[in-house]
């Protein structure tokens, strides 16, 4: 019996892998662009494979598709379960140009994975937006949001955000990166495995915790009370202009800026606090 199940194992194991697998295509080079509307409703989009979308607000959901024209076909947009989902058929080794245009009505979630990128060209507007990056997928993104934003960076992940929001949540993690710019009452960051962020702009009260070598410069983000919470050893940067309190374990050095007072709640192993 184990023996045939092993053998089942081999059999149906490659099989998987290849069903996986896609095919591959090379753009023609001749560069052309086609239109539509998205009928059904959504307020989810996922982006897989290496596309480049832009946003922008819109009245209705439509866009426009910009590539080679033998690649017009293997760009994949539907919509199922309120999720606009775009991807691609084949793996396309190269391209003169695959570019997407997304007019927008609502949009409260985006996910992108495998080296998706999205961007904007002006302020993108919504109520509460949650962004997730997976396996080196960028955003470069400038936003206005009314409530809540929630980011969350993984696998080589990065970009650069600028935004506005009533609470801005951040987590990062496995060698991702982001220089962002904010304006928000309350921020929340976690940081580990490596994660890179650099901040600016403003807060009121901004709560960080960093583990497992991860790197923050904060120093440009002016707020007036800040929580850092830290089992790290690389170099923290942070900014606050009223109080700050600190844990920290590892080998961190942490550069406190703004003269705040200082509330050490405890500090091992060979942190430092460096006041400047």
């Amino acid at each position: 019996m184990k023996s045939l199940i092993l053998v089942l194992l081999i059999l149906v194991v490659p099989f998987q892998l290849n069903a996986q697998k896609k095919d591959k295509i090379k753009g023609d080079k001749q560069v052309v662009s086609t239109s539509g509307e998205i009928k059904e409703s959504f307020n989810k989009l996922e982006i897989s494979d290496n596309i480049t979308v832009e946003l922008q607000n819109a009245n209705r959901n439509s866009y426009v598709l910009t590539a080679d024209q033998n690649l017009l076909e293997e760009v994949e947009i539907d919509v199922s379960d309120e999720t606009l989902k775009i991807s691609t058929k084949s793996k396309i080794t190269g391209s003169k140009k695959l570019h997407l245009n997304l007019n927008i009505q609502d949009l409260k979630s985006l996910i992108l994975n495998d080296d998706a990128m999205v961007k904007n060209s002006s302020k993108f507007q919504t109520d509460n937006l949650s962004i997730v990056l997976n396996n080196s997928a960028k955003i470069e993104l400038e936003l206005d949001i009314q409530q809540n934003l929630e980011v969350y960076f993984s696998d080589n992940s990065g970009g650069k955000i600028d935004s506005d929001a009533g609470n801005i949540l951040i987590n990062m993690k496995n060698r991702s990166d982001l220089k962002a710019k904010f304006d928000t009452p309350n921020l929340q960051v976690n940081l580990e495995n490596s994660a890179d962020l650099k901040l600016d702009g403003s807060s009121n009260h901004t709560e960080y915790n960093l583990k497992d070598s991860s790197n923050l410069n904060a120093k440009k983000l002016k707020t007036q009370t800040a929580v850092l919470n830290s089992k790290n050893r690389s170099d923290i940067h942070v900014d606050a202009s009223k109080e700050i309190e600190i844990d920290a374990e590892g080998k961190s050095k942490i550069y406190v800026y703004g003269n705040p007072e200082i509330k050490v709640k405890g500090l091992t192993d060979k942190s430092r606090i460096i006041k400047r």
